[in-house]
């Protein structure tokens, strides 16, 4: 099983590693190995993780209060968003509908 980033979610985890970044050396770097274990956890079991929406799962990252909105497609799992759980959540529930 392999996963593909849409180019939004690419976008969103590059911002939220940036932003970590400057808040401490390393931090970003951190950031973003949380999130290939969450993507490791995923492909191991990609129907575990709770559904949101119609076709759409989210798998929480552990350290960071953020999330990984993604979808089943065949035997690729395709990541919709990485999504900051602090903002509106209103964002999520568009992001679902910009996916489909």
């Amino acid at each position: 099983m392999t996963y593909r980033l849409l180019a939004v979610a690419e976008e969103e985890l590059a911002a939220a590693a940036i932003w970590y970044e400057t808040q401490a050396s390393g931090l970003g770097g951190e950031f973003l190995d949380e999130f290939e274990a969450v993507m490791e956890r995923i492909m191991q079991s990609p129907n575990a993780w709770k559904r949101v929406g119609f076709r759409h799962r989210r798998c929480l990252l552990r350290r960071f209060p953020y999330g990984v909105l993604y979808s089943l497609s065949g035997t690729d799992i395709r990541v919709s968003g990485v999504i900051d759980l602090r903002r509106d959540p209103q964002r999520t529930e568009q992001r679902m509908k910009d996916a489909l």
